[in-house]
């Protein structure tokens, strides 16, 4: 039976913080691409749009929250 690719059993310790260290900085370009699609460049085109900028902004903090939470499980 294969594991999930989400699960860490079996792993060493520097395997997990790697792994873990790779999703965090996906999570980091998901939240910087959203943050400027959804704010700078709209702002520097001319077209801002409030209610686009809100729900980015609500993205782009959530992708961070989610980043620090998977940093905070990187092991010493």
């Amino acid at each position: 039976m294969t594991e999930p690719a989400l699960q860490d059993s079996g792993l060493g310790k520097a395997s997990r913080n790697e792994k873990r260290k790779a999703v965090a900085t996906l999570l980091n370009a998901l939240a910087v691409a959203i943050f400027i699609s959804t704010f700078l460049q709209p702002l520097l085109s001319g077209g801002f749009n409030l209610a686009r900028t809100v729900w980015g902004f609500g993205g782009f903090i959530v992708f961070q929250g989610a980043l620090h939470y998977v940093l905070s499980r990187v092991e010493d």
